[in-house]
């Protein structure tokens, strides 16, 4: 059981996180040696409109080990985490988002699951967004059960860690999402892969700053096309 890793890639995707982006980086650059001999921390900048790309890059010059992936236009949700993993140097990659709805603290607590696996997924033991965004997740995650079958009990909790090299086995080209279903389409793809994957219960904590853009109309449209398409597509490979 590991309690530590000997490199580590961290990223987070930002958008519009100008009140949260560098007290990330500040958290990340105080808990990472903790948990790693060696880190990168990857801030991805996915289009954002206020002054989230400018701290990024001050913070990238003050430290060698941050650097900075800037998007023009917006991607998207899962085209910044799709960034993230893609540019990952080191053997295991971690993602969070930049809201600081997780704390890095519980880092650890993937960690001492990843000895037999190829990722360690968390799931939030309890949620803390507002109504609405709960009944949203909700109705989701049960279309999710009945259209692909149980086995996450949190397809979308930004924290997880995964042995880079799985992507070499899984390239991930074959996710084909680039918004917020991006996450379920990559765990699905994953496991039909073989992939051997835990889950583990991790905190998650109110937002304090910034606005939450996830249960949009427009994005909650694109999911559902995405679950369609990716359904289609695992009929068809049969």
């Amino acid at each position: 059981m590991p309690d530590r890793l000997p490199a580590l890639s961290f990223f987070f995707p930002a958008y519009n996180e100008e009140e949260n982006v560098e007290a990330v980086v500040a958290e990340a650059l105080a808990t990472l040696p903790r948990f790693a001999d060696r880190f990168e921390i990857v801030v991805v900048d996915d289009g954002s409109r206020d002054r989230t790309p400018e701290l990024a890059d001050a913070l990238a010059a003050a430290d060698p080990r941050v650097r900075v992936i800037h998007h023009s236009p917006n991607r998207g949700y899962g085209g910044a985490v799709r960034s993230g993993l893609a540019s990952a140097r080191m053997p295991f990659v971690f993602f969070t988002d930049g809201d600081r709805q997780f704390r890095l603290d519980d880092l650890g607590l993937l960690i001492s699951r990843i000895d037999d696996a190829d990722a360690v997924v968390g799931y939030r033991i309890k949620r803390s967004d507002p109504r609405a965004r709960l009944v949203i997740a909700w109705v989701y995650k049960h279309v999710l059960r009945t259209v692909f079958g149980a086995g996450f009990r949190d397809v979308d909790c930004a924290f997880k860690l995964i042995r880079t090299e799985l992507f070499r086995r899984v390239p991930l080209s074959r996710v084909r999402s680039d918004g917020a279903f991006f996450s379920a389409e990559l765990l699905l793809t994953l496991r039909a892969a073989g992939a051997r994957i835990r889950q583990v219960g991790v905190p998650h904590y109110p937002r304090v700053a910034g606005i939450a853009a996830g249960a949009a109309p427009r994005v909650v449209a694109r999911t559902l096309r995405d679950l369609i398409l990716l359904r289609a597509r695992l009929w068809i490979s049969r």
